[in-house]
């Protein structure tokens, strides 16, 4: 089982971590990165001393996926799962969070708890897990170790080890570079009220779920990124469905899963978006942790989110590389890249928790183009069309006293300090685009004339 380069360097931090007597280290890791590889081959190494680990994991798909791997590379285990019979006798153990949770005292004590999207260590269900077994080393794993209530994890890990940069990941080739595109029709949140954190979903589905927007989303599938295999990310599983109606009546092939259906139901629709059966699957609450079939090339976003989290799980459904994938496409109809921006952007990660008091720090600006409707960072032209994009004017410099002075970086105070006439504040006033009166009543304090 051979890791990557920058994977054998995170085992190496993970491994000297422990040694440092660290029992709870957590590891930031952008989605694609080779999480699951990395968190199978410590399990392994476990494995080989004769302990035991336990992976846990909060969807069937990701038991599925996990167990996949240990497959893929021979690696015995058995898996704890209602409906599946368990093997107590593997060292590893891949398991549903919820099915730990009820067999607490059944299950051999482990000595490593891997905790797969670790950004869940808050519920309930994980504390139960980690509390009976106190002897027991954690490692959590996660791309977005951000809570959306604002709380840190600092409750659960002591120490945070970084995994690469998307941007890293991206120019190696690890993850496909995508192109942003943000339509017109950009759903309109005022008035929409907000439920532990994020946007109400029912308000959400109220505005989201309308044949214009959904009409719109089709348009521009079929201008941008025509026939290419999608995830449209939906706020309600009738808003999902509806979606998958407009595209099948558009001539687009369309599935819809969402968490109710049967999974055998759910694992068919996967297979036929990733073999090309159809086009497009549209998804409630599903797919934005864990979902692996690279073929996928677009996201459609149609969830108004204030989580950064979900909205860089969204993105990074779409970023693996495939053969012959030459680029990702996001399509923002919900205006999320400019609540928190891309997907490459530079993020400093932190255990402790946001401060709701605080302003919170926007993202880098981003410029859209008028033609195209491309986002992207600040650049003379587009990258997708080559529109030229409109400069700011220049600012206007006043020369006070013989001092050239740029007043629009200036400090109101530095600059009052300069003007020794009352000319001097009507050329300020000038550049501060003051109004008239400000003059006289500023002269008049400083008795000017």
């Amino acid at each position: 089982m051979n890791l990557r380069d920058y994977q054998q360097t995170l085992f190496n931090e993970i491994h000297g971590a422990f040694k440092r007597k660290v029992r709870n280290p957590l590891v930031v890791s952008p989605t694609g990165s080779g999480k699951t590889v990395l968190f199978c081959y410590i399990a392994n190494r476990i494995q080989q001393a004769g302990t035991r680990a336990i992976i846990l994991v909060h969807r069937k798909e990701l038991v599925t996926q996990t167990s996949r791997t240990l497959r893929d590379f021979n690696i015995p285990h058995g898996i704890i799962q209602s409906g599946i019979t368990p093997d107590p006798s593997k060292l590893i153990q891949v398991a549903m969070v919820q099915t730990v949770s009820r067999r607490i005292g059944t299950i051999a004590k482990p000595d490593l708890i891997i905790c797969d999207e670790a950004h869940h260590m808050a519920a309930g269900d994980y504390r139960k897990i980690v509390a009976a077994y106190p002897s027991a080393h954690v490692l959590g794993v996660t791309a977005t170790p951000q809570r959306l209530d604002g709380k840190g994890l600092s409750d659960f890990f002591s120490e945070i080890i970084m995994g690469p940069s998307v941007e890293w990941l991206m120019n190696e080739g690890h993850l496909s570079r995508p192109k942003y595109f943000a339509p017109p029709m950009i759903a309109d949140m005022r008035g929409v009220k907000k439920r532990m954190g994020d946007f109400s979903q029912s308000d959400s589905a109220a505005v989201m779920d309308k044949a214009t927007i959904t009409g719109d989303a089709v348009k521009h599938y079929q201008l941008l990124c025509p026939l290419a295999p999608a995830i449209a990310f939906c706020v309600t599983v009738a808003h999902a469905q509806h979606v998958a109606e407009q595209f099948n009546a558009s001539g687009i092939k369309s599935g819809c899963i969402y968490s109710g259906m049967h999974q055998d139901s759910r694992k068919s629709i996967v297979r036929d978006l990733a073999n090309g059966t159809i086009n497009v699957m549209t998804s409630c609450d599903i797919v934005s942790e864990g979902f692996d079939v690279p073929v996928v090339g677009a996201a459609i976003l149609l969830r108004p989110t204030t989580s950064l989290g979900l909205h860089l799980q969204q993105i990074g459904r779409v970023l693996r590389p495939y053969p012959g994938k030459t680029h990702s496409t996001i399509l923002d109809h919900v205006g999320n890249l400019s609540r928190h921006g891309l997907a490459e952007d530079e993020r400093e990660w932190s255990l402790e928790g946001r401060d709701k008091k605080a302003k919170k720090s926007e993202p880098i600006g981003l410029k859209q183009c008028r033609r195209c409707f491309a986002m992207f960072r600040p650049a003379l032209v587009c990258p997708e069309c080559g529109t030229p994009v409109p400069q700011p004017k220049a600012r206007k410099l006043s020369v006070i006293e013989g001092n050239l002075e740029e007043f629009t970086r200036m400090p109101i105070q530095l600059a009052l300090q300069a003007c020794k006439t009352r000319d001097d504040l009507k050329a300020l006033a000038k550049v501060k685009n003051y109004k008239p009166g400000w003059v006289w009543h500023v002269a008049k304090e400083m008795n000017l004339r």
